[in-house]
């Protein structure tokens, strides 16, 4: 059973929001929490596994809650839900070790979608992501970072699988390897690519070109 949290501000979409989830097979909200600060209190009782987060919170807003929960509780994924989808909000989000991004315009109806996938791949790419994407690769020198960066034949299997949402089973059987070893590949991924998540190291990749925008889930 995943666990869920979600922190927003107005009670009326904390309130839909967590009935529309408790209706999914195999998730639970554990916490409804109205800022940052009234998350942490309760997480001192309470854990989670996934964390639903509004950006736009008083007292402690979205961003300065993600650093908190980065600190604190490490292993909780954090899917962003938010109305605000610039490219500055995303990518500064993104550099907070979020792991996913899910804008309040979406159907709701995705957002199983949403969490599923970041709980099997340990990211979700939201459809408008990778526009936001592509308007950040002019800004950035690639020859001189993929020159001095390279990655083996597996470590691109695993991440050209892992793009496909394929989860860590799933590409252990295609690549006839065990999932320790993906996990490993993983991690050796984030390692290279100073990413603190895989969604890091999917940005790292489009921005270096290892991958192409097409190459994105749609």
């Amino acid at each position: 059973m995943l666990k869920i949290g979600i922190t927003d501000d107005h009670t009326l979409f904390r309130k839909s929001l967590s009935f529309l989830i408790e209706s999914f097979t195999g998730m639970q909200v554990i916490i409804e929490a109205k800022n940052g600060l009234d998350l942490l209190e309760q997480l001192k009782n309470k854990s989670i596994d996934i964390l639903l987060l509004d950006l736009q919170m008083p007292k402690m807003d979205g961003f300065e809650t993600c650093l908190k929960i980065n600190e604190l509780y490490p292993k909780i994924k954090i899917l962003i839900l938010t109305l605000k989808n610039d490219p500055a909000t995303i990518q500064k989000a993104i550099h907070l070790n979020v792991q996913g991004f899910f804008s309040k315009n979406t159907d709701p109806i995705e957002l199983k979608t949403a969490i599923t996938k970041l709980n099997a791949n340990g990211f979700y790419f939201e459809k408008g992501l990778s526009s936001v994407i592509e308007k950040s690769l002019a800004k950035t020198n690639v020859s001189e970072h993929r020159n001095s960066l390279s990655l083996t034949d597996r470590e691109m299997q695993v991440l050209q699988l892992t793009l496909q949402e394929l989860n860590g089973k799933e590409t252990a059987e295609r690549m006839h390897i065990s999932p320790r070893t993906v996990e490993k590949h993983k991690k050796n991924l984030m390692i290279k690519t100073k990413s603190k998540n895989f969604i890091g190291v999917i940005i790292y990749a489009l921005n270096h070109q290892f991958l192409k925008l097409e190459d994105l889930p749609t």
